[in-house]
Order: structure tokens, then sequence, then C-alpha cells
């Protein structure tokens, strides 16, 4: 067994009432999940004149010189705690693979029971020189057939054992020893202690469903929280928080360093610098010691927002049941609804499509980066990150609209050199969009073209457009041309585009 002392305290030779508590007399009141890990928090009932409580069947997951203790009329004079490699605690999904493992197991020895019973009763017939020969032979029979059997019943639990096996290490709960953590404590009245210890495996990470309904022009934004955790400890009606705030273990104080230079004047004789020998053989020794915490770290998978100084907490009053399992469980936060303004990009220049997009006022709020699953009209489209925008409009992709045809008529490119004494060399680049709409309905158009722009004054640009653009910068980006037309049922849009390059024609250009 393994001992370890928060503090220690001198107990005296009283004698001590002692209090074994198992955790369903002290459950989880509140959980507080960060990106890599949780703070778990519990309440322990205390009786007048207790001087020792042992809480049993704690996993030994955490450490226990940080735990929180706080005693309302309890004074809490000191807490150790002893790890066993007996009875390894684990949560209900774990335990009940456990079970059927073990069941397992047990079939599995009496089916190898029954066929090397039966290879028994073969080789003792093989040995028989007296007797029916009938008899022999149907005995054999009937061992073999026994045999033949049993080996195929063993390869089905085998199997069965493997994947059970497989399912139990996912989790991984089923690995930790047991804890038994001992409080001393001076009660002259009843009370309770609350305590609080930071558990790995365990994780939360924001996700988003955006979902377009294009009869209402209404976008709806749910803020889901997608959390996991293998602790070994169900979270069966606890109160939950979510944190972005992340513990970071060890931390050291950041403190400037000096700056030293100098100078040499030249010599006749070899000058040496000082070897930095101690210097690298400790940045060694630091890399080392990083990358060996890098391979010793473990790998996995309706709330009111609380703004703090350096985080953002999500609370919730309702209660909720996250068990220690491979399962993710997906809780929603909260949902919005917000009037879109729809229209249909086309960007020529990457590719001959069209795709419908709902402009939305900026959201408000801690919106931490996430996947956002996208929703048409009730159907999934796909998925993107969440990305918190600078300007004041959000814009949202619902996928391609198919009724809205886009065709690249001419791409075209000419060179002029203006006769053999010219020095100058002139490219033509002429385009030529074209795009129908093929709806029931009219839609409003949103064409961009992105305009060369030179980065050397030997260098000229110049174009035409058939059509003059309604803005020529796009979200602080210049040279970004738009065209914003309306198009009728069945109505085509053409746009003719030509760009002209001059230069010496003793360089190149590049680019176009």
């Amino acid at each position: 067994m393994k001992y370890s002392i928060l503090s220690l305290c001198v107990l005296g030779c009283l004698a001590q009432q002692s209090w074994a508590l198992g955790l369903k007399d002290s459950p989880i009141q509140h959980v507080t999940v960060y990106p890599n890990g949780a703070l778990v928090e519990r309440s322990i009932p205390v009786r007048a004149g207790e001087r020792l409580i042992e809480l049993d069947g704690l996993p030994a997951n955490f450490d226990v010189s940080a735990i929180k203790v706080q005693g309302q009329n309890v004074d809490v004079t000191a807490v150790t705690s002893v790890d066993s490699a007996l009875d390894k605690p684990a949560g209900r999904e774990s335990t009940a693979l456990k079970n059927e493992i073990k069941q397992l197991e047990a079939d599995i020895a009496k089916v190898n029971a029954r066929i090397q019973a039966a290879e028994l009763q073969n080789k003792f017939l093989g040995n028989i020189t007296q007797g029916s020969a009938t008899t022999v032979r149907q005995q054999a029979y009937d061992a073999y057939l026994t045999i033949s059997t049993a080996s195929q019943e063993k390869k089905q639990l085998e199997q069965r054992l493997a994947e059970l096996n497989q399912d139990l290490n996912q989790i991984g709960d089923h690995r930790f020893n047991q804890r038994t953590l001992q409080l001393h404590v001076n009660a002259p009245s009843s009370g309770a202690i609350q305590i609080g210890y930071l558990v790995p495996y365990a994780t939360w990470r924001p996700s988003y469903k955006a979902e377009l309904n294009s009869a209402t022009q209404q976008v709806t934004l749910t803020r889901m929280a997608m959390i996991a955790q293998k602790t070994g400890e169900d979270w069966d009606n606890v109160q939950l928080t979510l944190s972005t705030s992340s513990p970071q273990g060890n931390i050291e104080q950041v403190q400037p360093n000096p700056w030293w230079v100098n100078y040499y004047e030249r010599r006749d004789e070899p000058m040496y610098a000082p070897e930095p020998v101690a210097i690298e053989a400790a940045s060694v020794a630091d890399s080392a010691g990083v990358e060996m915490r890098k391979a010793q770290a473990p790998s996995f998978p309706q709330f009111e927002q609380v703004q703090q100084t350096y985080s953002t907490q999500f609370t919730t009053t309702t209660r909720a049941s996250i068990p220690s399992s491979k399962q993710q469980i997906s809780l929603p936060r909260d949902q919005q609804s917000y009037a879109a303004k729809l229209s249909t990009w086309v960007i020529p220049q990457q590719r001959q499509a069209a795709y419908l997009t709902a402009e939305i006022p900026r959201v408000t709020g801690d919106w931490p980066s996430g996947e956002v699953k996208i929703y048409r009209d009730g159907d999934y489209i796909g998925h993107r990150q969440w990305q918190n925008p600078t300007a004041d409009q959000m814009h949202f992709n619902f996928g391609e609209d198919e009724q809205v045809l886009v065709k690249v008529l001419n791409d075209e490119r000419n060179q002029d050199q203006t006769g053999g004494f010219s020095k100058s060399v002139v490219e033509v680049l002429t385009k030529q969009y074209q795009i129908q709409n093929l709806h029931q309905q009219a839609i409003d158009l949103l064409v961009f073209e992105s305009v060369p722009k030179s980065q050397n004054d030997a260098l000229k640009v110049s174009h035409q457009f058939s059509e003059n653009p309604v803005a020529t910068q796009w979200q602080g980006q210049d040279n970004i041309y738009q065209w914003r037309p309306q198009l009728a049922p069945n109505q085509t849009w053409q746009l003719n585009i030509q760009y002209q390059f001059k230069y010496p024609k003793d360089g190149y250009a590049t680019g176009f």
C-alpha cells in the first residue's frame, strides 16, 4: 500500500471514534469541467464527536496535496490517504463489462474442461482391446462430437471476450487503484465537510448547430457542449459548470533575463569563446523532460454564461448525469434565432458554382472555437469551424445552390508586343461569366471578382467591366470587386471583363 500525507499533526494517545463512509454517503454535488480535467466536489456529513472519518472507494487518480477542504461546524486537523490495488473502482459501464468478462472466462473454463474430458475419453478408448466394437465406436463418435461442438463454442466465447476487453480498454478507468481518504476532525457538533479534487481524463469542447429556415429566412444557432469523462466515477445527478480555463499543473514564475553583449579587440593570438557546455546540457535535459512529460500524457475523446476576469464559465441550475464511459454526451447550452438576409454567392475565379449564404448580425457573448454543424431546411449539409467575426455581420454558407448555373464562357489570353522595336509587352486577359437563375422565385446574387494589383511600378494593370461594380472592398480587403444583381426566375446575367498588363520587354511578369 502507498501512503501520502497532506499535513501532519499530533493526534495524541486518545482513542478516536472512527466513521467509515462509502461514496453513496457522500455523493458528488458539483463538477466543474475544464478542457483538460475536472474539479469534483463532494459533501461529507459529520456527526458530533467524530474524530476520524474514512471515505472509501475513490479512484487514485488525483493529487492528494491539492485537495480543497472546507468544514462547516467542523475543524479538519489533517488529511491522509491510503492507496490499494485491491477492489479497484470503476464506473458502472466498466463494472458491467468486468462482470461479463469474468462470467465469460468461467464459461470458457467449463468448455475447456469438456474438451479435455472428451480428449481423455478418446485416449482411454484407444487403449481398449476387449468389448463391443459398436459400443466403442459410438462412444468415440460422441467424444469427437463433443470436442467439435465445444471448440466452436469456445471460439465464439473467445471472440466475445476479446470484444469486451477492447471496450473495457477504451474506457480505461478500471486501472486506477482504490484510495481511502482519512479526515482527522474535531466535531463538537454535527456538520459537514466539502472536499474538491482535480481529476484528469475529463474534457469538454464547444460545438454548434446552424439551422436555416429558408421559408422564414431565419437562422437558429444552438450552442452545445460535448462532454466526456473516464475518471472512474459516475457523475450522477450533479450540478455542472463548464469552464474555458485550463489548469496548467506546474506553474513557473516568469521573469526577465539580462542581455549581455561584448566587444573584443583583434589580437594576433587565437581567441577562444567560453564553452556553453553546462547551458547546453541543461537545455538538453529540459528538452528531454518536456518530451518525457509529453510521452506520459494521457490520450482520450441549458447553461447560463458567467464571464470571469480571465475565463468564461457556463453554469446550469438543472442537474445532469455523465457516466464514466467511452461515450460523448452532448448537452444544449442555449438557442437563439436571427433574421437572416439570404443571397447567392458566386466566385467564378475559384469555382463554377453558386452557394446559398445567410447574413446575420454578429452574435454577442463568448463563443469558443468549435465545430459547427450546418443544416438547411432540416437537411444536414456539412460542417465548418466556428470563427468569431470581426465585422458587424456574420456569414454562413448553407451549401451549393444547384438551381443557379454558373459558366465561364470565355477565358482568353493574348500578347501584343506592338512591333519589334517596342520596349514593352502588353498582355490582355478576357473573361466572360454567365449566371442563370433556375428557381421559381427571384434571388439576390452576389458576385465576387479579385482584381489584380501590381506590386511593382514597372507593371501597369488596367481593367474594364461591362457593368460597374457596387463595391471594390470586402471586409477591409481592397480590390475585391462585387456585383449585386437581382435575378428573376429563369433570368440570365452576364459579366464581361478585360485585364491589361503592360511591363518592360526585358523582364517578365508573374501572377496571371
